[in-house]
Order: C-alpha cells, then structure tokens, then sequence
C-alpha cells in the first residue's frame, strides 16, 4: 500500500496537482481519519506491548498495525480522488466509455469522485455553525474536541445523502436513461502514448500481483 500511495504522488507531482493546497482543503476530514485511526488503534489488542497501564494495554503492535494500514488505504482514496479530480468530469465519462464501460457506472464513477469534497464542504459548514455559536474550537480540550468532532459526523453524512436525493431527482427530471444508447458530442481516439500507458499498467499490475502470490499475500480460491 506504501507503493500504491506513493506511485499516486507521482501522478499528481506530474498531473502537476496542488496537493498542498487539497490537503489544506480536506483538513477536517482528514482529522476525522486520524481521530478514527487512533481510536483503532487503542481498541484493537495484540501483539507486543508498546504502552501499558497496569496490566492494561493501552497501544500494542497489532492496533499501531491497524491503525496504519487505515491511514494508507484512506490516504490511497484521497489520492486517486485528486488524480481523478484533475481532469474534467466529462472528460473522465469519454474516457470510461471507451473503455467499453456502460454509461451508468461511468457516471457515478465520476459523481462518487466529486462526493469527496462535498463531504468536505459539509463539515465546514457545521464547523462553521458551531463557531458562530460562540464555541471556539481550538480552545477546547481534547475531550471535548472529540466529542464536538464526533456530533459533527452524523449531520455531515445526512447532508451528503440529501444532496445526493437532490442530484437523483435532478437526473429523473432531465430524464437520464430515457433511451438505451447515448450519443456524444465527441468521440475519443488512443493514440500510440495511450496503449503504452495502457500495457505499462497492466505489465506493473501483473508484476505486483505475482510479487504478492509468491510471498504468499495473496489468496487464491
């Protein structure tokens, strides 16, 4: 997963994507990630020891384990959603459709990719909310930070779904899927770059994946 994340790196570097300034963005919802990331790894036992109290384990190898994994898988999403966020919406649909993919999941590929700053949106809104209340968060002490973080999650996902019945109604209306094959305005063509860019990927998937099942990662049925 560590290679996975920095090979995505990469491509935003040469995407020439301001990762900074989408980190700076995304800050509360990455918050939210290390807050569950450390929750994680205080609940799950096993392993070595690291910091104990009395015969309790408060932090063992296992959830520190756990605990990173979710970081990198988390941080792997991000990644690829700025990857995918760099190039135009429509543009991303064009692609998919040439990769033979129906219409319908090709669009909510790129709906569900365009979900993740409106998630980020929506708990500033709330962060927001709160501080014209009079509450300043920075000033809290952890607990409370917590537990204001933790009353901000449910109302956050609430509106997302909300906005998400809008977007359905919306597509309903301008009658999506009203007919069983779409015409495009423009048809896209691979060229020479395309096709190895295309067989690179699979030649670094195949390696990758032959590199977990000859260490034994990965499971066959």
């Amino acid at each position: 997963m560590s290679i996975i994340l920095v090979v995505g790196i990469v491509i935003n570097l040469c995407l020439k994507t301001d990762i900074l300034y989408a980190i700076k963005r995304l800050r509360h919802f990455l918050s939210i990630l290390i807050f569950i990331a450390i929750v994680q790894s205080l609940s799950i036992k096993g392993g070595r020891v690291l910091i104990p109290i009395g015969n309790t384990a408060l932090l063992s190898t296992k959830g520190l384990q756990f605990s990173l994994e979710f970081l990198l898988r988390m941080s792997i999403i991000v990644v690829s959603g700025l990857i995918a966020t760099s190039t135009d919406g429509r543009e991303m649909i064009d692609g998919l459709l040439k990769l033979h993919m129906p219409y319908e999941l090709a669009f909510m590929t790129s709906i569900s990719l365009r979900f993740i700053p409106v998630f980020s949106e929506e708990f500033k809104t709330r962060l927001n909310a709160i501080s014209m209340r009079g509450i300043d968060i920075k000033k809290l002490s952890l607990p409370k930070k917590i537990r204001v973080y933790a009353y901000l999650i449910s109302p956050t996902i609430s509106g997302c779904i909300m906005r998400s019945e809008v977007l359905a109604k919306s597509m309903q209306v301008r009658g999506f899927r009203a007919h069983p094959k779409r015409t495009m305005l423009r048809e896209l063509k691979m060229g020479i770059l395309d096709y190895t860019l295309v067989l690179i990927s699979l030649l670094i998937a195949a390696a990758f994946l032959a590199g977990m099942y000859k260490h034994g990662i990965l499971v066959t049925f």
